[in-house]
C-alpha cells in the first residue's frame, strides 16, 4: 500500500490539480463569441419597450363611408401623438385601435346571405348615412387615390354584413388590433371602390389574406356561427352607449372621446393628449371564441379493423 507522500507524489496536488484544469478551460474559451453575445444583450436591455396600452375603440359599421373617413383622422392624430411623445421624451406608448361592430341599418342583419340590394334602394332607407359630401371628405384623407369616386359609390351593392363583423372579430382575436385593421381597409376598398357586397365570398377571402390568416381556415369558420353572438351584443352594446346618429364614435381609455359622424384629426388629437396615464381600460370587453360553436372534425366514415378498440 502506498504511503501518503508516494500517492502525493504520483498525482500530483489537489491544488495543482485544480489549477491545471482551470488553465486548460480558459485555453478553450471563446473571448470574441462571448463578447458578440455580451453586446447583443447589452444592446436588447437597452431597447425601450413601451410602459403600458392606451387602447382606442372605434364604434361604427364598416360599410358606413364616414366610418373609413373617419378611421384615416384617428391614424393621423395617433401618428402625430406617437411624434410629439417621442419629440417630448416621454415613456413609449403601444397604442391598439380596436374595432367595435355597430350596424348604421340593422334590418340587414336579419337578410339572407346572399341577399343584396342597390344603393339607390339603400339610401332611400330611413337611417341611411347623407352622402352629398363624402367624396370630399374622403379626397381630404387620401381616398381618392384607393379608388373612390363618386361614380362608384353609387353603383356599389349592399347587403348583410354580419359575415363580415365575424371576420373581422375573427381576426382580430386570433391576429391582433392591426391585422383586424388590414382585414377592414381591404373590405372597405372592395366595397366602397369595386362595389361589392359586404357578404361576397370572394371579398371575405380577400379581406382574410390581407388579415394574414388562410382563406381557408376563414371559410370554414364562417360555415359555423362562431361569434355571431358576440357581434349582435357588441352592437347592442354600442347602441345603449350612443345614439346612432352620433356614430361613428371613438372611445379612449375606456371613456367616450369623439362622438358624431364628422371629426377631425385635431379632436382626435386633444382627446389623446387628454389621456397622458392611461389605465389600459376598454369600454366594449373583446368578443371571446366560444369553443362549444367552434366546427369539430367529424369522423370518417372508416370501417374499425376486426381487434382494434377506441
Amino acid at each position: 500500500m502506498q504511503t501518503g507522500a508516494a500517492a502525493h507524489g504520483r498525482w500530483g496536488s489537489p491544488t495543482a490539480r485544480t489549477a491545471s484544469a482551470h488553465r486548460s478551460s480558459m485555453s478553450e474559451f471563446d473571448y470574441d463569441a462571448f463578447t458578440q453575445q455580451l453586446k447583443v444583450k447589452l444592446a436588447e436591455d437597452k431597447t425601450p419597450k413601451p410602459s403600458r396600452t392606451l387602447h382606442l375603440e372605434f364604434a361604427g359599421d364598416p360599410f358606413d363611408p364616414l366610418t373609413a373617413v373617419n378611421i384615416r383622422h384617428i391614424r393621423a392624430a395617433v401618428r402625430a401623438y406617437a411624434a410629439e411623445r417621442a419629440a417630448a421624451q416621454k415613456p413609449l406608448l403601444k397604442i391598439e385601435t380596436h374595432r367595435v361592430s355597430s350596424f348604421l341599418i340593422p334590418g340587414y342583419c336579419s337578410m339572407p346571405d346572399d341577399w343584396t340590394e342597390t344603393n339607390a334602394s339603400y339610401v332611400a332607407r330611413p337611417g341611411a348615412r347623407d352622402e352629398r359630401d363624402v367624396i370630399e371628405r374622403a379626397h381630404k384623407v387620401g381616398l381618392l387615390r384607393e379608388g373612390w369616386t363618386k361614380e362608384a359609390l353609387s353603383k356599389r351593392i349592399h347587403g348583410n354584413s354580419t359575415k363580415a363583423h365575424r371576420l373581422v372579430a375573427f381576426v382580430g382575436a386570433l391576429r391582433g388590433a392591426a391585422a383586424a385593421e388590414k382585414c377592414v381597409d381591404a373590405l372597405q376598398t372592395g366595397h366602397f371602390a369595386e362595389g361589392r357586397a359586404p357578404s361576397d365570398p370572394a371579398l371575405l377571402d380577400a379581406a382574410a389574406v390581407a388579415g394574414g390568416t388562410s382563406k381557408f381556415v376563414v371559410r370554414r369558420f364562417l360555415q359555423t356561427r362562431e361569434l355571431e353572438k358576440e357581434v349582435a351584443q357588441m352592437a347592442d352594446a354600442v347602441d345603449r352607449k350612443v345614439a346612432r346618429d352620433k356614430l361613428p364614435a371613438l372611445f379612449v381609455d375606456g371613456a367616450l372621446a369623439v362622438a358624431g359622424p364628422h371629426f377631425e384629426k385635431d379632436a382626435v388629437l386633444a382627446a389623446l393628449r387628454a389621456c397622458p396615464e392611461p389605465t389600459g381600460a376598454r369600454a366594449f370587453p373583446p368578443p371571446r371564441r366560444d369553443s362549444s360553436k367552434q366546427r369539430k372534425h367529424e369522423p370518417l366514415d372508416v370501417p374499425v379493423p376486426p381487434g382494434v378498440t377506441h
